[in-house]
């Protein structure tokens, strides 16, 4: 056979061991081979579906409905729009976090570049993506992702003690954009060489010099004398110079609460450094010009709810107003009042249920800024005109209007608003808008709940238990969703995804307890129920012996790892190479690792030769 017929032949076999499809468990997003033609059966549900190359990857990575998913995008095949609470990821799913690359479960699992997967789960604390620009992780190069802070800074850069940021400035504890705003102690900050300086003669107990000449701001509790230097509290008899406070004061003086300052006068919470009087008087009392007296405003008389006063009242406590009649009012715009409350309200303004004077008419309920949010029954207040309006036919029951006011944009309370049509119906009735406030924009079913209900994903309904999908009344749920077991005998929904404790270890992975709420009735997901009314996953076992698993595969994916636990079997981890976990309520503390690695604070870590 000659050489040139030989090498064909060569090329036809190579050709064919090329495009036969090869397949392998856990590579190319694929969870199941079929090895007899090395094809993907079963592929990651939530992104992949199986191709011709014993792979997943041809296939829409956005679906709707998967992932938290509402809304994909036709060309990019990304998710454009996520349930409430959730973010897009860039591959084709949502996530709890922002700025996620890569999810599973609503669980971002990494970040985009430029950003980095700080923080710990802990129940409902989930992990964040943390941009590397930004100011507390600038020129970091060491950082702890577990309280997202810096612990090294880059070449050239100094950690500050304060805030764990990376300055230029050395001995600075806390920064901002390269300006220091705090330095270490025993050392002043000079602006205009941008350092912190040691301190010592004119400077010693100073804080900020502008020009390096003089001291202009100096430590807390010392003053700048004319001198220029810093000195003690005045009127003080002793002093902790460690702390550099003053800890008693000579007779007739005693310590302001705020800030140590000793002032003559009683009551006083601040005092003048240098004089001694009194410059605001502690919570129910005011300061009377007239003598220089902190006296009580908790009495019933024209000085009630006053802080200064000369004569009359010049000015109120936090949240009063100074009103037409020189007393204070929880309401601004009051004419007139008694008692902190208002009785009239001044010219063009006009009281409401809520005692609040609002410059628009038929107003009931205002805001803190003193705005409208409600009118009288019969009228809606129109955004855009800032006006309260006898309703018409299209705002019955309407509450406030777009800002165009030319729809209605929020219901009254009993009511939710149909997006269809943007009119207001009864929500108070048990049944599919039940707790309702707003629906979709077809009006099939409730989008947002009102507060104090909880939405349920599957049915799009409202309950006021959490976790519950359907309910029938308001204090028994019918059906829970997937992160919760319902327990029949309270007929409330229970966490099912993590283990509260070792007496409700049986919630883990059920969907329904039995009557008497004692063990599990079904489990979720098609996991198997044992004798000890607990949900088993036996998917996932490479060895059993009496039907118990005594062996877990590997990874499921490059994220997911199985370790053995010996009342649930195979059970997730993000431990890698982690062999067996026995801590009934944190899986992911490992107890023993596979063959070569060794257990060091909670980590398999290769063993060294």
């Amino acid at each position: 056979m000659s050489k040139y017929i030989m090498f064909i032949i060569f090329l036809f076999l190579l050709e064919e061991i090329l495009l036969f499809p090869s397949c392998e468990e856990g590579k190319n997003n694929c969870l199941k081979c079929n090895y007899i033609n090395n094809l993907c059966v079963k592929c990651n549900k939530n992104i992949y579906s199986p191709d011709q190359n014993g792979g997943c990857g041809n296939a829409k990575k956005c679906l709707m409905g998967q992932n938290y998913c509402n809304e994909c995008t036709e060309e990019e095949d990304i998710c454009q729009k996520c349930e409430i609470g959730y973010f897009p990821d860039e591959n084709g799913g949502c996530s709890y976090t922002d700025n996620c690359e890569i999810s599973y479960k609503g669980e971002c699992l990494k970040c985009k570049e430029d950003f980095i997967l700080t923080g710990k789960k802990i129940y409902n604390n989930y992990l964040i993506c943390k941009s590397l620009k930004s100011e507390d992780l600038n020129n970091c190069q060491t950082i702890d992702t577990i309280n997202g802070v810096c612990l090294e800074c880059k070449e050239g850069f100094y950690l500050n003690k304060g805030d764990n940021r990376c300055s230029k400035i050395e001995n600075c504890s806390e920064s901002s954009f390269g300006v220091c705003m705090q330095c270490i102690n025993g050392y002043y900050y000079n602006k205009k060489k941008n350092k912190c300086i040691k301190e010592e003669g004119l400077f010693i107990h100073c804080k900020i010099t502008i020009d390096g000449e003089l001291c202009d701001v100096c430590e807390d509790n010392y003053y700048l004398s004319e001198d220029g230097k810093c000195s003690e509290t005045n009127y003080c008899s002793k002093v902790n110079l460690e702390k550099g406070k003053c800890e008693e004061c000579i007779s007739n003086y005693h310590l302001s609460e705020y800030d140590s300052y000793c002032v003559s006068t009683n009551n006083c919470y601040v005092g003048d450094q240098d004089t001694g009087l009194c410059l605001y008087c502690i919570e129910n009392y005011y300061l009377d010009y007239k003598d220089g007296k902190c006296k009580s405003n908790k009495k019933d008389n024209e000085f009630k709810y006053c802080r200064i006063a000369n004569n009359t009242c010049k000015d109120c406590v936090y949240s009063y107003f100074l009103g037409e009649d020189s007393k204070c009012s929880s309401t601004k715009n009051c004419a007139s009042s008694e008692n902190g409350e208002c009785d009239t309200c001044s010219d063009n303004y006009y009281k409401g249920l809520d005692n609040k004077c609002s410059n628009v008419k038929h107003c009931i309920y205002s805001d803190r800024n003193f705005e409208c949010i409600e009118c009288e029954e019969n009228y809606y207040y129109d955004v855009n005109k800032k006006i309260c309006i006898l309703n018409e036919k299209n705002f019955e029951n309407c509450k406030i209007s777009d800002f165009n006011g030319k729809i209605c944009e929020k219901c009254k309370e009993g009511f939710y608003l149909n997006l269809k049509n943007h009119s207001c119906y009864n929500n108070k009735e048990i049944g599919t808008f039940y707790g309702c406030e707003e629906t979709d924009k077809n009006g099939e079913y409730c989008n947002i709940c009102k507060s104090g209900f909880y939405h349920g994903k599957k049915y799009k309904r409202c309950s006021k238990i959490e976790g519950c999908e359907l309910s029938s009344d308001e204090k028994r749920c019918d059906e829970c969703n997937e992160k919760y077991v319902l327990d029949k005998s309270t007929g409330k929904c229970e966490i099912n995804y993590e283990i509260i404790n070792e007496e409700k270890k049986f919630y883990y992975r059920c969907n329904k307890t039995n009557e008497e709420g004692t063990a599990c009735k079904i489990c979720i997901n098609g996991l198997n129920l044992n004798d000890d009314g607990l949900c088993i996953e036996n998917d996932h076992c490479i060895e059993e012996k009496n039907e118990i698993c005594k062996k877990c595969k590997r990874k499921d994916n490059e994220y997911l790892d199985y370790c053995l636990n010996t009342d649930f079997g195979c059970v997730e981890t993000y431990i890698e190479n982690c062999l067996e976990c026995e801590d009934i309520l944190n899986f992911n503390k490992c107890t023993k690792c596979i063959e070569g690695f060794e257990l060091k604070k909670n980590k398999c870590s290769k063993k060294e030769e």
